[in-house]
C-alpha cells in the first residue's frame, strides 16, 4: 500500500528528509558557533561599604542600578542630558516578597 501523497514514487518525502537534515544541521553549528548568544553583560561593577553598583545598555539607554545593602533598597538611574535621573526605587524584601507571592500563584498585593 503506498501511502505518500506526494508523488507515486515518494521523491517528495526523501527531499523534505534530506532538506530538514540540512537546516537541522546548520542549526547546531549555528548554536555550537556561539552564533545565538545573547548573555547579559554589566559594563562596570563595583561595590563598596555596603553599596553596589552596576551599568548595563539597555537599547539606547545606559542605566546605572545601585543596591543599598543598609536600607535594603535598589535604585534604577538612567543618565539623560548629562545628569543621572531616579528611574524606580524598589523595597527589596518588599520586591523579593511579591515575586515570591507570585510564583506560588497568589494574587499580586
Amino acid at each position: 500500500m503506498n501511502t505518500d501523497t506526494n508523488t507515486p514514487d515518494g521523491r517528495g518525502a526523501g527531499a523534505a528528509l534530506c532538506l530538514s537534515a540540512v537546516v537541522i544541521g546548520a542549526l547546531i553549528i549555528a548554536q555550537g558557533s556561539g552564533l545565538f548568544d545573547t548573555r547579559a553583560s554589566a559594563e562596570m561593577t563595583t561595590s563598596s561599604a555596603g553599596v553596589s553598583m552596576m551599568t548595563t545598555r539597555s537599547s539606547n539607554t545606559e542605566p546605572l542600578i545601585v543596591v543599598d545593602d543598609r536600607t535594603e533598597t535598589l535604585f534604577v538611574y538612567k543618565y539623560d542630558q548629562g545628569r543621572f535621573e531616579l528611574w524606580a526605587k524598589h523595597d527589596l524584601p518588599e520586591l523579593f516578597n511579591a515575586a515570591r507571592a507570585r510564583s506560588k500563584g497568589a494574587p499580586r498585593p
